[in-house]
């Protein structure tokens, strides 16, 4: 019998993977940039060029919290600048914020040592919950002072950047969804001292731009949290060796206030139980066209180096198929480039509450050559922008005239003569019983026949974070029951994203599994009595098999998405999976894709979009890219109505069906019935009062019945603290993660348990492992 894997490359050199893998992060990051604005500033030839802001030097990679990846090594701005041909002739003010920042870090330490004083291997996870409530200081910006502007250069460039992350939310304050005064007055010395200024924002989500109605800023550029390769990026989006191609997924607005549910949103009516989503299906760009306020920058915006015209060449339908060929042509003298093609449906105006219009299919060009032109075909099915009907549970679509646009010219229209029932769904509510019987495959069946009661309530829960398992990836996140090895049961490893794979990138092994770390213990975790032990789990010369797993940090979700470009996503998720295979990692925690529904979410860098349309297109390809490689799988997240981290454990979304079934559950939809992903993990929140993990509606009427989803339904870390175990897994949740002895006795001792459902939660678990690549050769 096979006792333990063992994954990872024995060298520490960077590999032709690595190598590859870095070319293709920098190129997706590059499109993911957006071109805000351009006085004819940009693109400029590498020069002497005067650099300021915070993440100049501490450029932010991606956001904070288990979405983080522990790459090899990453680009900075300044390091990208720098390597491109630009030089700097002060960098007084980096080095002044440099010896600022360490200071701040220094002091954050010591403090954080004190309050962990009294605590001992036994409370170590109290521990880091402690030092959780202490977080990192981010960077803060100091002032321009006179000496530090120089003569040399005719332009500035200022990198604002800004953090966010897990378990916290953005704020309406000076320093986050607002300029710092620092910020401000810095921003006002460089536009009175140089003659050309350069804003590079280097955030993760929307931030207020106030400052470009305050001071003159010649050009802007979006170049979000875009991972390892994020300098290099930059750097070829501003010498014009890539000309910008990247378009908001989102809405900026002139004023915070002008978003939906601006002043209720979370922490701000003081209420983080009840969270009513009083807008409706009026989210993001659906809001300011129905209520005509005029945004900043709109949904689907971004400026080019070159120009495109596009031309309608046919349009067809069938009354439910729609059909539009459309001629590309690069207008332009100079540069390539490549257009981003948007296609809205405007429905009738028959007195029907619904949005003015809506996006219903997008395709992004080849890379065109100046006077080059491309032929492409966008294609959509009216269906799938029905309205849905409360009253009656059904999708609809009204009788009128349907105008289909390109962009905000009208290129076809629609003529339906009648109202037309699209598809009849249940009430999501009721939360009826259900279990549907599941037909493992044979040599899970076998394996099944032979477990006690005890046994699958172990398999249906995780195997925790035991040292020694049959496969065992240090820093993962979670792996399934590791005790049943001697029932014929591996166990298989799942690895946080989505941004790359977060796991510990040197680490070795001794001949019985038992880890160890060759540089010691991971910076991160280097706290109180850990310190002490840190030399004692040093690997031992000559005892111990090296491992080396320096993954790719991609560009987060929202930076992906703004490529507009399907085809690159599949390619960066093809790129994961063969990832996954080196280090023997089954599940990716990825991709994320909750709605944008306000700019204040902490972990909308993860996200794609305030669209469902585009988050569900981006993450279907994810998912298609990655489980292109065999043996490797997703876990789609975060099912859902998880639109905020204030207390993301306890809320209740409390969202209408129309809501639901038009905005927060289609980008879902899309993802599950165009990328079938192995797996879907489900949210910490409660929907309308009843937690989703909870919720046989959610997991089991509307996934498996409605959707026809055939794989497993995975909960969110500790999410069943909150609520019944035994009722997750009777509602359809098949694994409870990360797991621990207290979960399975809970379930095993709850008369409340369906033994059907249990068998069929065990057998789904059974074949997900044993479809893993890291299982298909085990011997049991």
């Amino acid at each position: 019998m096979n006792k333990f894997k063992v994954y990872g490359a024995s060298t520490p050199e960077e590999s032709v993977r690595e190598k590859e893998h870095r070319l293709l992060a920098e190129k997706a990051a590059a499109e993911g940039i957006v071109l805000l604005k351009n006085d004819n500033v940009l693109p400029m030839k590498p020069s002497a060029v005067a650099l300021y802001g915070a993440g100049s030097r501490r450029t932010v990679k991606g956001g904070s919290g288990s979405g983080d990846v522990r790459e090899r090594s990453f680009v900075t701005i300044e390091e990208g600048l720098k390597r491109a041909g630009f030089t700097f002739p002060t960098t007084l003010w980096m080095d002044r914020f440099e010896e600022k920042y360490q200071k701040d870090i220094a002091a954050w330490h010591h403090s954080v040592e004190e309050a962990i004083k009294g605590y001992g291997p036994v409370h170590t996870m109290d521990m880091f919950i402690k030092i959780g409530e202490l977080p990192k200081p981010n960077p803060s910006c100091t002032p321009v002072q006179t000496d530090e502007l120089t003569d040399m250069s005719d332009a500035a460039i200022y990198v604002l950047s800004r953090q966010a992350g897990e378990g916290k939310d953005r704020k309406v304050s000076k320093g986050d969804y607002l300029f710092s005064d620092i910020e401000k007055n810095s921003l006002k010395t460089l536009s009175d001292h140089y003659k050309k200024l350069i804003l590079v924002i280097n955030c993760g989500g929307v931030i207020d731009l106030s400052i470009l109605d305050e001071t003159r800023i010649d050009a802007v550029l979006l170049v979000g949290q875009s991972g390892m390769e994020i300098g290099n990026a930059v750097a070829d989006v501003i010498t014009g060796s890539v000309t910008p191609s990247g378009k908001l997924t989102d809405t900026w607005a002139y004023h915070y206030q002008d978003y939906p549910a601006a002043e209720t949103y979370a922490h701000r009516n003081g209420n983080l139980e009840q969270e009513d989503y009083v807008e409706g299906i009026y989210v993001g760009y659906r809001w300011f066209d129905k209520n005509e306020i005029k945004p900043r920058f709109p949904f689907g915006f971004g400026l080019s180096y070159t120009q495109f015209d596009c031309t309608v060449q046919s349009f067809e339908n069938d009354g439910s198929n729609v059909n539009v060929n459309i001629l590309v042509k690069n207008s332009g003298n100079k540069y390539s480039g490549k257009e981003v093609i948007q296609l809205y449906l405007q429905k009738p105006d028959t007195g029907i509450d619904h949005e003015k219009r809506a996006l219903a299919a997008f395709s992004k060009t080849r890379l065109l050559k100046p006077g080059e032109q491309q032929e492409t075909e966008l294609s959509f099915n009216l269906n799938d922008l029905a309205c849905f009907d409360e009253e009656k549970n059904c999708f609809y679509l009204e009788n009128g005239i349907y105008k289909v646009m390109l962009f905000d010219r009208i290129c076809g229209t629609i003529e339906l003569k009648q109202q037309k029932i699209v598809e009849q769904v249940h009430f999501l509510g009721k939360d009826m019983p259900a279990t549907i019987k599941y037909a493992p495959t044979k040599r899970s069946a076998a394996i099944l026949s032979r477990l006690t009661k005890k046994e699958k309530c172990m398999l249906v829960t995780g195997g925790g974070y035991a040292i020694r398992a049959y496969n065992n990836v240090m820093g993962a996140a979670g792996r399934t029951c590791t005790k049943l090895l001697n029932k014929g049961i591996p166990n298989i490893v799942f690895a946080d994203g989505p941004a790359g794979l977060n796991v510990l990138p040197v680490t070795a092994v001794g001949p019985e599994g038992f880890p160890r770390y060759p540089e010691g213990l991971p910076e991160d975790w280097k706290w109180g009595w850990l310190t002490k032990v840190d030399k004692l789990l040093m690997a031992l010369p000559g005892k111990q098999q090296l491992l080396y797993r320096y993954m790719t940090a991609w560009p987060n979700g929202t930076v992906l998405a703004q490529s507009w470009n399907c085809e690159l996503l599949e390619q960066v998720g093809k790129a994961i999976g063969k990832e996954m295979l080196e280090i023997g990692v089954s599940i990716w925690l990825a991709p994320g894709m909750n709605i944008h529904r306000n700019p204040l979410c902490g972990r909308n860098f993860e996200y794609y979009s305030e669209d469902p349309l585009i988050s569900g297109k981006m993450a279907a390809s994810v998912i298609r890219g990655v489980q292109s490689n065999e043996g490797v799988g997703v876990s789609v997240k975060h099912f859902c109505c998880n639109n905020q981290e204030d207390n993301r454990i306890g809320v209740s979304s409390n969202v209408s069906q129309r809501a639901l079934r038009e905005i927060y559950l289609r980008a879902f939809r899309i993802a599950i019935t165009e990328g079938r992903p192995w797996t879907i993990m489900s949210s910490y929140n409660k929907v309308n009062g009843k937690y989703v993990c909870n919720s046989s509606d959610f997991l089991t009427h509307l996934l498996r019945e409605e959707w026809g989803f055939e794989g497993i339904v995975i909960s969110d870390w500790n999410a069943l603290d909150q609520c019944s175990c035994t009722e997750a897994i009777n509602a359809g949740n098949d694994l409870n993660m990360p797991g621990n002895k207290a979960a399975v006795t809970k379930i095993l001792n709850d008369t409340a348990l369906n033994d059907e459902a249990l068998t069929n939660s065990a057998g789904r678990v059974l074949d997900l492992i044993f479809k893993s690549s890291t299982c298909k050769d085990f011997e049991g």
